[in-house]
């Protein structure tokens, strides 16, 4: 299957101006001077840009009807639109109007389809809720489930969610790499670049730099991490910053990993109203330890649907510190997944691509 997008022109201009724009982002592109040489790649290439010189001779030869066809011009005319029509292309891009978006359509295009993927938020309540071990937990369930996956640290007060999962020494990008960042990141050269394990593409916390990633920064992996993979899960601890919400903001839905204590019920129900007003959606994820309360006294507290319940794993604790990422054969592990699995069935069937 073609990867570069394929550009059909053979007006010299044309030419210099889009490879000109594709240059800018890093894209090849593979430029075919007739109609007749197109036919190979029409079907396959990822998008394909048709000149205005040759827009009718693309239409002559019949090709299949696709998605992701623009014809480029550099004075759009209502000959332009009949030539798009004809041979079905979607959008009439006209230079040097329309070149901003010309480069992020070729960017877009260079990754393939995007995969529309669904970002969840996890919120911790009180101290040692155990939100980051469910983050982690149902992270590696995701991918287990066939789905592409990143695991994202926006907790500012987080001592790196790699050492959850063993991977603290192994090299690849941390949040003080991506601090300049902005604009757009390839979505293929973010996943190449992190550390990962069982599946999980994993984005951390660094150890030498106690600054949080900044609100622009997170936005801008975050949109690499949903056009690149179908599953985002994104920590953002209990200490709520502006880069917090700007993950809240773009969440399918927020978890939030509370104890069944007074206290930590207390915490979830003061920071479920802070997230709110940002947020599609909040639910409860019940960590159980010991009696507790009851589901009824957190529902009091906190009128949130509760999700799902966590029992309580005293082995969670050492295999973390051994370096061993949470197992899902055990109970712990099948609840994280059951909770996974239908808040999914829900938003999405799993495995599909949008």
């Amino acid at each position: 299957m073609a990867t570069q997008p394929l550009l059909v022109s053979n007006d010299p201009v044309l030419v210099d101006d889009v490879l000109r724009l594709a240059s800018a982002n890093g894209v090849d592109l593979h430029v075919a001077s007739d109609a007749e040489s197109a036919r190979a790649r029409w079907s396959t290439s990822p998008l394909v840009l048709v000149g205005s010189d040759l827009a009718d001779a693309v239409a002559g030869t019949r090709p299949i009807r696709r998605g992701d066809v623009i014809l480029v011009t550099r004075s759009s005319s209502e000959q332009d639109w009949r030539s798009a029509v004809a041979m079905g292309a979607e959008h009439v891009a006209a230079l040097p109007d329309a070149e901003r978006w010309l480069i992020d359509r070729l960017a877009d295009g260079a990754e393939g389809e995007s995969r529309n993927g669904i970002v969840l938020a996890i919120a911790g309540a009180g101290s040692g809720s155990g939100a980051s071990t469910f983050a982690v937990t149902a992270a590696l369930a995701g991918a287990a489930r066939g789905l592409r996956t990143l695991l994202v640290d926006a907790d500012p007060s987080s001592g790196g969610i790699d050492l959850l999962l063993g991977l603290e020494g192994e090299p690849g990008t941390r949040w003080p790499d991506l601090q300049n960042a902005r604009g757009r990141i390839r979505a293929a050269e973010l996943a190449g670049s992190l550390p990962s394990t069982q599946g999980v593409a994993v984005l951390s916390a660094g150890r030498m730099s106690a600054d949080a990633p900044t609100a622009d920064v997170v936005s801008t992996v975050l949109d690499a991490g949903e056009r690149g993979f179908d599953l985002v899960v994104a920590d953002v601890g209990r200490a709520l910053h502006a880069a917090s919400f700007a993950v809240v903001a773009r969440s399918r839905q927020v978890l939030l990993v509370t104890s069944n204590h007074v206290a930590s019920v207390a915490a979830a129900a003061r920071l479920s109203r802070l997230l709110e007003p940002s947020a599609a959606a909040v639910g409860v994820v019940v960590r159980l330890d010991g009696s507790g309360v009851s589901d009824e006294a957190i529902r009091s507290v906190l009128p949130l649907g509760i999700l799902g319940r966590l029992p309580r794993s005293v082995g969670l604790a050492g295999r973390a510190d051994d370096g061993d990422p949470p197992s899902l054969r055990d109970a712990y592990g099948r609840a994280c997944a059951n909770v996974l699995d239908d808040l999914l069935a829900f938003i999405r069937p799993i495995g599909r691509s949008a």
